[in-house]
């Protein structure tokens, strides 16, 4: 099998049953990843120094 990025050949690596493939030469790892995140609603400095003196 070819690595989809460079065309090296991939290795394969197993681990109790579980198989994944890599490539040396581009370091794919044919893992899928979500690189997205939820964003959180910040919290001004004063909110975290009264939360912090037990004042909420």
């Amino acid at each position: 099998m070819t690595c989809p990025r460079c065309d090296s050949t991939l290795e394969r690596y197993a681990l109790d049953g579980e198989t994944a493939l890599a490539c040396r030469a581009c370091g794919y790892l044919g893992v899928t990843v979500n690189h997205e995140s939820e964003r959180r609603k910040s919290e001004s400095w004063e909110a975290a120094l009264a939360r912090f003196r037990g004042e909420s």
